[in-house]
């Protein structure tokens, strides 16, 4: 055997280790973190989407991760979604703080000198979280820059996407691409990508057209179907493969695969395997649920005002107006407090649902602030009149982990706040901040068509998901 030097020995477990200092995120409304690499091995948690998971491991098909709370376990590569290594670069010419929370009058921990990077983990209330002496800290977004790993790629969703000369949808078309083409990527600002073209120039792409995996759940396409009778579920598709659990008749699986007459499925509690496909049914998940959608502000009551002048009550009224057409063809029975620019109390909104015993209340606004640098999407609940406290945050969660899966939309949180449209209702309530209108470029997102197609959709599942819980 050939001797290795020591520098060479530790490069190889620096490299290796490396490879598993990643940061992933589930994919799917509720999945199992299961204790070995198979079906039928037991279950340490059920994970909502969106759930942070660091990837410690990879066997085949499957990541070993331990998740925020601590627990370990394996999961499907299939269902976890692993964004590009990416970094916070400081491009200026003065020292940036590092700090302990979110906020200027947080303690300094260390400084970002010029030209240094520093590992990117998340961006939420406007800053970075980066990696720094082993732990996760925050940096001012706003004056730091974000550069991808140089082997990053990111992946189209869709056919005929713009391909600008800036980061703005204000930015010149220079060319298109289509659904599956992949590019790739060495920077990020204000919800767009930067990537690299065929011909070696620089262009920019709206992230919410993007994914960072080609899978499924990515892509936002969930099949859901309902069990004609008790079923088994079992490891592979034959009656020959090992029984798991018997499902219950009714009980509502989520399709990702069929083969042979024979339909992988996750079932309400995230657990993955097999079943007969003669015995699931196409449902419409919302079938026999009623919605009132709350379009914000109207008439005399103009909201906020974006930074280009524009009124925030036309954009509430053009998402709710998609919103409701969604879940409409979801089954759902949808009423609106306005569908015109009319002045409404929000005591009255909320009022409005308790005559209508809707199932669930969603009040659709967009955020401002004096600051221009601020921007996110945050969804807020009230604990004044719920029975359980939970009934309000659960939807304002599922809401809004669905989402902040969207490239390019970034987190704000989940706020307890006493509303006045959210207090005056004893139903199921939330209100969302799609994102800051007095952010320039946030802004332009916000009026974008495909922008709004894309988040009525998240916004879709989100109900799915807390109606079907």
């Amino acid at each position: 055997m050939k001797k290795v030097s020591a520098f060479v020995i530790l490069a190889l477990i620096l490299s290796i280790s490396s490879a598993y200092a990643l940061t992933g995120y589930t994919n799917i409304s509720s999945i199992a973190l299961y204790k070995d690499t198979d079906y039928s091995a037991g279950i340490n948690d059920t994970l909502k989407i969106s759930s942070k998971l660091h990837i410690l491991n990879e066997n085949q098909d499957w990541y070993h991760v331990k998740t925020a709370n601590g627990k370990t376990g394996w999961i499907e590569k299939y269902f976890v979604t692993v964004p590009s290594q990416r970094f916070v670069v400081n491009n200026t010419i003065n020292h940036i703080n590092i700090r302990t929370s979110a906020t200027t009058s947080a303690k300094v921990v260390g400084q970002l000198a010029p030209g240094e990077k520093i590992r990117y983990v998340d961006t939420y209330h406007s800053w970075h979280i980066v990696e720094f002496n082993g732990d996760e800290y925050y940096i001012a977004s706003w004056l730091t820059d974000i550069e991808y790993d140089a082997s990053q790629e990111i992946i189209l969703l869709y056919d005929t996407i713009n391909i600008r000369d800036s980061a703005s949808t204000n930015g010149k078309v220079i060319t298109q691409g289509n659904k599956n083409d992949t590019y790739k990527v060495t920077g990020e600002k204000n919800g767009w990508l930067q990537i690299k073209l065929p011909d070696g120039k620089t262009g920019y792409v709206a992230g919410w057209l993007t994914s960072y995996n080609s899978n499924y759940f990515s892509e936002g396409n969930q099949g859901h179907r309902r069990t004609t009778d008790e079923l088994n579920l079992r490891t592979g598709p034959s009656v020959n493969n090992k029984k798991i659990t018997a499902l219950k008749k009714g009980e509502t699986v989520i399709v990702i695969e069929s083969v042979d007459g024979w339909s992988k499925v996750v079932s309400g509690k995230g657990m993955v395997g097999w079943v007969n496909a003669y015995y699931l049914k196409d449902v419409y998940p919302l079938a026999g649920k009623t919605i009132l959608l709350d379009p914000g502000h109207g008439g005399k009551d103009p909201g906020a005002i974006s930074f280009s002048g524009k009124f925030e009550k036309h954009v509430n009224l053009e998402v709710a107006n998609k919103l409701k057409n969604v879940l409409e063809t979801l089954g759902a029975k949808v009423h609106m407090t306005r569908s015109n620019d009319t002045y409404i109390a929000n005591k009255e909104r909320g009022k409005m649902a308790d005559r209508l015993n809707v199932d669930m209340f969603l009040s659709i606004h967009h955020n401002s602030l004096n600051n221009r640098d601020y921007f996110g999407l945050s969804t807020y609940y009230n604990t004044i009149n719920y029975k359980s406290p939970s009934q309000g945050y659960n939807l304002a969660e599922a809401i809004y982990l669905n989402a902040i899966t969207i490239n390019g939309v970034y987190r704000d949180g989940i706020l307890d706040r006493n509303y006045e449209v959210l207090r005056e209702t004893k139903r199921p309530a939330a209100l969302i901040e799609i994102g800051f209108m007095s952010n320039p470029q946030e802004e332009m997102n916000i009026h974008n068509l495909s922008f709004q197609n894309v988040m009525v959709d998240k916004i879709a599942d989100g109900i799915v998901d807390y109606l079907l819980q």
